[in-house]
């Protein structure tokens, strides 16, 4: 919250009735009722720290059925898992459970500096791989941000029944250069800190983010300002921002990967990026691929998508595509569709 406040105080400065106004946005949205919120789903399966979830409130939760999932969501590590099972109102996971596709989703677990030597590579190998080889086979495999180079190099090892990326990075050098040398400057400044810690703290990530649209970060906030208190829209502002303002640190190895190879040397957009011997691209998927990219994400833009075969283009934005208003009539029916269509045949 100090950073957001600082950069509030730096975009407001000459507008201190605007800035009043974010203020109390942003008291109401610290105040608001969360009693709606719901615990994570069941453990079904463990490796570790690393747990597969039902989803909340499922079936599978309630009954502790012992079916296996068909479809494995792997989140990315930087923010809390829940945003593909965001809430009993919004929920991509119960939505395909009532279309009768099972799902898991992977946690990560809590982050101490004992991970510090955790990067995308050893979440994939060593964290997912093993939690998918206690499940009877295939399955299908859906990477969310970050989670989406994990599950890629998992399928690059493993054989699926589908892979799925939704708004995943790959093409670094698509970010605008000055973005990319301001993230490398902000990096050099926190990384000493972050080296003795054996971590890189959720505000190190979120003064990336903020930075993106300060603007556009403003506004929602003045947006919600305005909105009918406990209303429906209300509920899913706190929601999603609880959730984008939550999560672990990162590990330092994975926040060093995070800003040096990939903002910096684009080891994934150059085919750098080499995983046990293995190079990670689209060729040594084992299973077919489907890219779902967004036209306007501004934190992961389309000139940075992988632009993989027959890759998707939707309208909303980078989290609005998985959990917007929209999202139910567009990315969740054609992720169901194109999982229905590359079942294994009874």
């Amino acid at each position: 919250m100090p950073l957001f406040l600082a950069l509030a105080r730096q975009q407001l400065a000459d507008n201190p009735a605007r800035l009043l106004q974010l203020l109390q946005a942003l008291d109401r949205y610290a105040r608001a009722d969360r009693g709606f919120m719901r615990p994570p789903g069941k453990v079904l399966l463990q490796h570790g720290k690393t747990m597969l979830r039902s989803a909340a409130g499922s079936p599978t939760a309630a009954s502790g059925s012992d079916e296996h999932p068909r479809i494995i969501f792997v989140p990315s590590p930087i923010n809390a898992p829940h945003v593909l099972d965001m809430d009993a109102e919004c929920s991509l996971m119960g939505w395909l459970g009532d279309q009768g596709l099972s799902s898991a989703l992977v946690d990560w677990g809590v982050t101490t500096p004992c991970d510090r030597g955790d990067t995308l590579d050893t979440l994939a190998m060593d964290r997912l791989l093993p939690l998918l080889s206690q499940l009877p086979g295939p399955v299908h495999i859906v990477g969310y941000c970050l989670g989406g180079l994990i599950a890629l190099a998992s399928a690059c090892h493993a054989e699926v029944r589908s892979l799925t990326l939704i708004a995943t990075p790959w093409h670094f050098s698509g970010y605008d250069p000055q973005r990319r040398t301001e993230l490398g400057r902000m990096w050099a400044h926190h990384r000493p800190a972050c080296e003795a810690m054996g971590l890189v703290p959720m505000e190190v990530m979120q003064h990336g983010f903020w930075t993106l649209s300060p603007d556009k970060l403003i506004e929602k906030y003045m947006n919600f300002g305005a909105m009918e208190p406990d209303s429906g829209p209300a509920r899913r502002f706190v929601a999603v921002e609880d959730w984008a303002n939550g999560g672990e640190p990162l590990p330092f190895a994975l926040g060093e990967q995070l800003f040096e190879q990939l903002y910096g040397a684009d080891i994934t957009g150059q085919g750098a990026w080499t995983v046990s011997g293995v190079p990670i691209n689209a060729a040594n998927v084992r299973g077919p691929v489907l890219e779902l990219a967004s036209a306007s994400d501004a934190i992961v833009p389309l000139a940075c998508s992988p632009d993989f075969p027959g890759r998707q283009v939707l309208a909303s934005g980078h989290v609005g595509m998985v959990v917007g208003s929209s999202a139910p009539h567009r990315l969740w029916p054609m992720l169901k569709d194109w999982i229905l269509s590359h079942e294994a045949p009874n």
